[in-house]
């Protein structure tokens, strides 16, 4: 019975983002005109069927050597590790295409083919076939397989159902930091109380949590190449330049809970669509 009150519960959650428009649309508050919203529609991430939200699609060389597209899914592997491991420690870089992995280079153990070596995971090195457990036609049983892992974890009503950061925190998972036995630094006393940073309106201030994100990545995750770490030196920071892939929107439209959440981090804005 718990088991289909939850999955009633994430199909609410998951309506809740197109009810919210349809809200907003139907109110009596400013009209917007078709290309503001066309902007709009166009920029907010899909909220559709959780499991398909943080998979990465290669379709590319995949095509190429007539093969079906790799679908590598995020939460299979969050749920073991940390962001930084594959982030820092196997030199993925956060953007699609920076990486440059090829067969042959995972096949030599590097990049997949550290952990993807017949022992920690399935191997991709023999020649015990194994290519469809990621080149995938469909996602069908990759879709089952993340209803079923769902279940019990803390709910969120965007990006894939899953509050990932109280999961953490409540030890639902317990994802390995490093797997190269490196020296990780302690999170500095001086960071643990919230940043907070203002905008145009009071009332929508920016609650940001250096503590959270240090749990799965590495200052130099963020520092400096998407932030400059010096105070009030970062440029063009603004909901718009988040919302086209910069600054947190490099994570947060793509894996993370997307910026259309937005009272995970405004926390004191009220319930009204958009205010």
């Amino acid at each position: 019975m718990e088991g289909v009150l939850r999955k009633v519960m994430r199909m609410l959650l998951r309506a809740a983002p197109a009810c919210a428009l349809v809200l907003a649309l139907s109110s009596g508050g400013a009209a917007m005109d078709r290309s503001e919203l066309a902007k709009v529609l166009k920029t907010i991430p899909p909220n559709g069927p959780f499991a398909k939200f943080g998979n990465v699609t290669m379709r590319t060389r995949a095509k190429q050597a007539g093969m079906a597209p790799v679908v590598f899914p995020h939460w299979v592997h969050r749920a073991r590790y940390t962001c930084r491991v594959c982030h820092l420690e196997l030199n993925f870089g956060m953007k699609r295409g920076d990486t440059g992995i090829t067969r042959a280079l995972y096949t030599k153990g590097r990049f997949c083919g550290v952990c993807h070596d017949g022992t920690v995971a399935f191997g991709v090195q023999t020649a015990d076939k194994q290519c469809h457990r990621c080149h995938m036609e469909n996602t069908k049983e990759l879709d089952q397989r993340f209803e079923d892992f769902s279940e019990g974890l803390p709910l969120a009503s965007f990006g894939n159902g899953i509050d990932w950061a109280a999961a953490l925190r409540d030890g639902s998972i317990r994802p390995t930091n490093s797997i190269n036995g490196q020296i990780t630094l302690p999170f500095p006393e001086k960071l643990k109380q919230p940043l907070k940073l203002g905008t145009a309106s009071p009332r929508s201030d920016v609650s940001f949590s250096h503590e959270e994100h240090f749990a799965e990545l590495d200052c130099s995750s963020c520092h400096p190449d998407i932030f400059n770490i010096k105070v009030k030196s970062t440029s063009a920071f603004t909901m718009e330049t988040n919302i086209y892939g910069n600054f947190c929107g490099a994570c947060h439209m793509l894996v993370s809970f997307p910026m259309n959440d937005c009272k995970r981090c405004h926390k004191g804005m009220n319930s009204s669509f958009g205010t």
